[in-house]
């Protein structure tokens, strides 16, 4: 009977390493610089604790899916920082890409019942992380944003715009700079 529960709490353990492996607990975290942004979203505003966001990015892919727009890729934004705002007063939004790169024709885009937001094209600093399914995403943002600060510390890195961009396989955490153009309290071009 001993030696039947010591194999259960082996196999049990090893499971669970073997799945928290494949969630990428343990993978290695590296960040990248470049230039991130360049898209127009559309989507919607959520304030709340961001845990709660969820179903914001269903609201966002089926509202986008029935006007037509891609909802292969859809990004998260964080306007508020968790650790200086109540978490019942935390803003963010989900957009789907409605443009990117070149914006000069948005003018003709209509997003129907779709708030606008764009995220201007700027330096950045990102990591990209494996999406397995809703755990990787938990696991994704203990780890990253702790590493992703402190890597921005080091660099002396002013942060201006915290996303998550988020594809079929993997979750890009990106903090970018703000462009000169760009209005660093309100995220929106000064006309």
């Amino acid at each position: 009977m001993k030696r039947m529960i010591l194999w259960f709490v082996i196999l049990l353990s090893s499971g669970t390493v073997g799945l928290l492996i494949y969630l990428g607990l343990f993978a290695k975290l590296e960040v990248q610089t470049g230039t991130e942004g360049g898209y127009l979203l559309g989507g919607f505003y959520h304030q709340g604790p961001y845990e709660e966001i969820g179903p914001t990015f269903i609201r966002t892919a089926q509202a986008a899916d029935s006007l037509g727009f891609p909802t292969d890729t859809l990004i998260g934004v964080y306007f508020s920082d968790p650790e200086n705002v109540p978490a019942d007063s935390l803003e963010s939004y989900v957009g789907a890409v409605m443009a990117s790169g070149d914006l000069s024709y948005v003018g003709n885009i209509d997003p129907g019942h779709l708030s606008l937001l764009p995220i201007y094209e700027g330096a950045a600093l990102f990591v990209d992380f494996p999406r397995k399914n809703d755990l990787s995403l938990i696991i994704g943002s203990i780890r990253v944003y702790p590493f992703l600060t402190e890597e921005a510390k080091k660099r002396g890195f002013e942060v201006g715009q915290v996303y998550e961009v988020y594809s079929e396989s993997t979750i890009r955490y990106v903090f970018q700079a703000y462009s000169e153009a760009q209005d660093s309290l309100g995220g929106i071009w000064e006309e």
